[in-house]
């Protein structure tokens, strides 16, 4: 088998070759833009997931409102002002003014329907079942410009869960999802060739400043250094996770990506039923080796799923050693106990989740079994990937724990533990009820109490329960033509923001 750094040099040969032939420079009126993989979907009520995020998210679609990337600070985009009626009740005022690509006009009864789609458990809506999930949404249209927003129990910070739902046409099938989205954002659908690319074209109806750049284009493409070589030669103008070994050029830039890096324990089969085998896996990891070779320098070792930034961050917890030699004796206690430790547990891992994904968990892989793990890797592209990131799982599925990683942008921990971490979340494999009353009473709590009860949520996910094995808070490095002008900033991961670019 080729070494993976001989595929990366065989593909840039192949690419500048190619480029020497053919060079392609992007015109003043264009950009394209290079990802790791193809959206799943482009529905507006997809938008959960971060490659669907990135084409639509203020550019095809847009929300309610928008989070200061600087901040995290509530800001209009199609609500200008709001407010909290009562405890259940939240009202909104529409921007006027606003059509949908289609020509519809942008109102109250739209916002409606989405919200409803969003929640429809036969769609699947990745919203309606990830940060939507768990409350009653009931939309109330007052009038044209104004609409309210009642829920089930208490949602102190509903303007932020509402940055996260993405606003589709009225003509939007109620009961399926489309391929062929429309929204008020300042980009059209143009064309989504199947395996090739997505391509956008600036709406001349839009209501807020037109974009620079009118035609827009994101392609895909699984290997680093042919995504950086696109740049290089003038095929793309940006281009997403560039691996820290291909990072040699000026016009590469590093930032924090607001995502944590972790495998998810599926814990409710044995051996992952004993704790002890639960610590001994974090114990077996040497993070510190893992900095700088296969992850950035600047990533930070992580001990729970979210930044410090986030709102109810706990400061107090340690982050794990590397201690192999206390991870052999653990797992010896636990088979002295009659807990089957030898048996295998898989390791699934996504391809171009980030960069050198396989190679990091081809290392995590060599540590597990120094330490006596009888583990099995098994890399996966992004759909069959998914089936096993989301619920519902099969009863005779075998132990496991999966590469992931979760980002948090909205600055607060409501947007990641309901839906990760409680026995009704769609990507949980977790079942124990004091996190989940512990999680709910906390999601519902404001200021003080919030942020104790969040913190009490992610010791006992880290320390008291070890549900999971977290590894780094992550920086992505992309690389952009000097020719741009544009500056990748933590929402970067998620949204690809076309209307804030240039040429120079």
């Amino acid at each position: 088998m080729l070494h993976s750094t001989t595929l990366h040099r065989s593909a840039l040969v192949l690419l500048l070759g190619t480029a020497l032939i053919a060079p392609a420079f992007a015109q003043s009126d264009s950009i394209t833009i290079v990802v790791t993989d193809e959206p799943k979907s482009l529905d507006p009520c997809d938008t959960d997931l971060s490659n669907n995020a990135r084409i639509l998210r203020n550019n095809v679609t847009e929300t309610l409102v928008n989070l200061d990337p600087a901040n995290g600070e509530v800001v209009p985009s199609l609500a200008t002002e709001w407010r909290q009626v009562d405890e259940l009740t939240w009202e909104f005022k529409l921007r006027e003014g606003v059509t949908f690509h289609d020509g519809t006009p942008f109102d109250a009864a739209a916002v409606a329907a989405a919200l409803t789609r969003a929640g429809n458990a036969d769609l699947a809506c990745e919203v309606g079942l990830a940060t939507l999930s768990g409350n009653v949404f009931t939309p109330e249209v007052v009038d044209a410009q104004t609409i309210r927003i009642k829920t089930g129990t208490v949602e102190p910070i509903l303007p932020n869960k509402l940055s996260t739902l993405d606003i589709g046409a009225p003509s939007t099938p109620a009961d399926a999802k489309t391929r062929e989205p429309i929204g008020t954002g300042p980009y059209s659908l143009a064309a989504w060739n199947a395996g090739q690319n997505v391509q956008l074209v600036s709406y001349d109806g839009y209501w807020g400043d037109k974009p620079a750049i009118a035609n827009a284009t994101i392609t895909w493409r699984a290997e680093s250094a042919v995504r950086a070589a696109m740049v290089d030669t003038g095929e793309a103008q940006i281009a997403y996770e560039i691996a820290p070994q291909d990072a040699t050029s000026a016009n590469d830039h590093a930032f924090p990506n607001a995502e944590t890096s972790l495998l998810r324990i599926d814990q409710s089969i044995a051996p992952l039923d004993d704790k002890r085998v639960r610590e001994a896996l974090n114990l077996a990891i040497d993070r510190d080796g893992l900095i700088g070779t296969i992850f950035h320098q600047d990533a930070q070792k992580a001990m729970q799923v979210v930044l410090p930034s986030v709102f109810g961050y706990n400061p107090d917890i340690a982050v794990w050693p590397y201690d192999p030699d206390k991870a052999r004796s653990l797992l010896e206690e636990a088979r002295a106990a009659g807990t089957a430790v030898d048996t295998e547990i898989v390791l699934y891992g996504r391809i171009g989740i980030y960069p050198n994904s396989s190679e990091s968990m081809e290392a995590i892989q060599a540590m597990l079994l120094d330490v006596g793990f009888n583990v099995r890797l098994e890399m996966m592209e992004t759909t069959p990937w998914l089936e096993k990131l989301i619920g519902p799982f099969p009863a005779d599925r075998p132990p496991s724990a999966l590469q992931t990683q979760i980002d948090n942008t909205e600055g607060d921990a409501v947007f990641t533990l309901p839906n990760r971490f409680t026995s009704g979340g769609n990507t949980s494999t977790i079942a124990d009820p004091a996190l989940d009353k512990l999680i709910a009473d906390a999601s519902a709590a404001t200021g003080d109490e919030r942020q104790s009860l969040f913190r009490q949520a992610f010791n006992y996910i880290a320390v008291d329960a070890i549900n999971i094995v977290p590894l780094f808070h992550m920086v992505t490095i992309a690389r952009v033509s000097p020719d741009l002008n544009y500056v990748p900033d933590v929402q970067a991961g998620n949204e690809i923001k076309l209307a804030t670019m240039s040429y120079k």
